[in-house]
């Protein structure tokens, strides 16, 4: 699956490549549009690009479980063998500390994500503040001919990026 992302003109641009994409039999939960007026995309009903498509938080959220993890092992075995309220730390408490270690990592990195914005959208940004419209797209391998030639088709000046994703669900994006 590869991530596609590219900007239009405008609204009408938009809509006329996100009915495209629909031809193609895209689902709705995989195109991802980030404008400057969140109203207007409502308005249109365009499916906004939400907080794991603006955000880092995905990135962060999984840093934050193995930072967390190695705290936890860390931790976890710095206690080992030692006696805490007349309890001695053994081998189930070293996997309990790592699990908390992981999940207090994984939710710090989930609250510093949620503001942070994404790395890969910042040089997007002064287009977006232009007025022009940035969609992000994830389709499977074997529609990326099709895709881009609809693309070019309403937007030839469009500069299609193109990454792959890690992942194969669809509505994991």
């Amino acid at each position: 699956m590869r991530r596609l992302t590219f900007l239009t003109p405008d609204l009408a641009h938009a809509e006329t490549v996100v009915e495209e994409l629909r031809e193609l039999h895209i689902a709705e939960e995989v195109m991802h549009l980030v404008a400057k007026d969140h109203e207007m995309l409502q308005s249109a009903h365009l499916h906004e690009a939400t907080e794991m498509e603006t955000s880092e938080v995905e990135n962060d959220f999984n840093w934050g479980i193995v930072a967390g993890g190695m705290m936890g092992l860390v931790l976890g075995l710095t206690a080992y063998g030692s006696v805490f309220f007349s309890v001695e730390v053994g081998m189930i408490s070293l996997l309990v500390i790592i699990i908390i270690g992981a999940f207090a990592g994984g939710w710090v990195g989930k609250v510093i994500g949620e503001s942070t914005p994404n790395s890969g959208l910042e040089k997007y940004q002064h287009a977006i503040e232009a007025g022009q419209i940035l969609v992000i797209v994830d389709v499977a391998a074997e529609l990326l001919p099709d895709v881009y030639k609809r693309v070019r088709r309403h937007c030839p000046k469009a500069m299609v990026e193109s990454k792959h994703v890690f992942h194969d669900h669809p509505l994991a994006a």
